[in-house]
C-alpha cells in the first residue's frame, strides 16, 4: 500500500467516524419528533453510538477489501 492510498484509506475513516455520528443524531431528533419528548440528554450517547458504528464500519470495509486482495 503506497502513501497514497494509506492518506485516502485514513480520511475515509475520519468521513465514516464523522458520518456516523452526525446519524446518530439525525435518528435522535427524528425519534424525538416522533415521540414528541425531549430526548436532548440522549444526543451525546448516540452520537457516540454512531461514532462507533462509523468506525466498525469502516473496520469491516477493510478487513472485507484485505481479504478479497489476498485471492
Amino acid at each position: 500500500m503506497n502513501r497514497k492510498e494509506k492518506k485516502k484509506s485514513e480520511g475515509l475513516t475520519l468521513v465514516s467516524a464523522v458520518g456516523g455520528g452526525i446519524a446518530g443524531w439525525f435518528i435522535t431528533i427524528g425519534l424525538s419528533i416522533m415521540a414528541d419528548t425531549p430526548m436532548t440528554n440522549l444526543y451525546g450517547i448516540s452520537i457516540l453510538l454512531g461514532v462507533i458504528v462509523g468506525l466498525l464500519w469502516d473496520i469491516a470495509d477493510k478487513l472485507n477489501k484485505g481479504s478479497y486482495n489476498d485471492r
